[in-house]
């Protein structure tokens, strides 16, 4: 990865920062898909279905 000439700021924090790329954006999603996941174990409803003339 090329890095991003930062030496124009006056402040260190930025000149010295690393970006991290791909593990920066990979937490988020991890994220997203861990709260997507425990949204999906909720307690769903459940129905009763008809099949050939008995209640399953």
């Amino acid at each position: 990865m090329a890095d991003i000439d930062r030496t124009y700021s006056k402040f260190q924090e930025v000149r010295e920062y690393h970006d991290r790329g791909m593990l920066k954006w990979q937490g988020f999603y991890l994220s997203e898909h861990t709260a997507a996941m425990e949204e999906d174990e909720k307690e769903k409803k459940l129905y009763p279905v008809l099949v050939i003339g008995s209640l399953i």
